[in-house]
């Protein structure tokens, strides 16, 4: 198994220096690099620098905010054997913050518009009749 990768873009938060190496090491020795920027480069240059860094054979993004279910990743390292080029968004739930209720939405689509915005769009028929929400959905089937 491949080290995971924590990338910290120089934070000034002292709980993100030395407490989060010591926190790291001792529950996941061996199995997280932190990597960190010596300045401020924002989140993608930040995401970059950890991709530089990995060395597994398939590389995952995630926000320190997301939880994972399991058998999330099954699908989705299925869909990426069968092609390698392809570039994976599973579907995202929402936890209700004041209950911790989770929002199932796994039969939608998740993707941007082209100015950014994040959207959920519904699967075409063929998709629903098939009953798989693990089925990739594709964006020439969508309805824009």
């Amino acid at each position: 198994m491949s080290p995971e990768v924590l990338s910290v873009d120089h934070s000034h938060l002292k709980e993100l220096k030395a407490p989060l190496e010591d926190y790291v090491h001792k529950r996941y020795p061996g199995l997280v690099k932190v990597v960190r920027n010596r300045k401020r480069e924002g989140l993608i240059r930040a995401r970059i620098e950890g991709w530089k860094v990995a060395t597994g054979q398939v590389t995952g993004f995630f926000d320190a905010h997301v939880e994972f279910t399991a058998g999330w990743a099954e699908p989705v390292l299925s869909r990426i054997q069968e092609n390698r080029k392809r570039v994976i968004l599973p579907s995202i739930d929402n936890i209700k913050q004041d209950t911790f209720e989770v929002q199932r939405y796994e039969n939608s689509a998740h993707g941007y518009s082209w100015e950014l915005w994040c959207m959920y769009i519904s699967p075409p028929k063929d998709w629903w009749d098939a009953g798989d929400p693990s089925l990739p959905i594709r964006e020439a089937d969508l309805q824009l």
